[in-house]
């Protein structure tokens, strides 16, 4: 097997955040329909922190094409890919959901950086 490429870092990006993005979408609308929009917000929130924290870790070990394909591709899907969560959480969760995110991919663009030696 050859070195990862940019291209397999995109890939990596649709399936490390679609298809958890799933199991979390159908996680907040079973939280939302027996207990309501804050307890689907929490969950929401404790979910996708713990899938960011699981692919950072993971994206330590990856080549430098890799990580750039993957960051630039999330953070694309954050500008672009609708929001389906919004109508069934509190919007403060929404917001904090959108900032914990944000803050995700501007550490994947530093890890990017790191690893080509823009930054130390």
């Amino acid at each position: 097997m050859g070195t990862p490429s940019v291209q397999n870092g995109i890939e990596r990006a649709f399936k490390e955040i679609a298809l958890p993005s799933a199991f979390i979408l159908l996680s907040v609308i079973f939280a939302n329909n027996t207990w309501g929009k804050i307890v689907a917000g929490v969950v929401f929130l404790l979910l996708t922190a713990g899938m960011l924290l699981l692919i950072y870790q993971s994206a330590k070990y990856w080549t430098t094409t890799y990580t750039a394909g993957f960051a630039f591709t999330g953070i694309i899907f954050l500008f672009t890919v609708p929001d389906i969560i919004s109508p069934l959480i509190h919007p403060v969760f929404d917001y904090l959901g959108t900032i914990l995110v944000f803050i995700f991919l501007i550490f994947m663009v530093k890890m990017f950086a790191v690893k080509w030696g823009i930054m130390n």
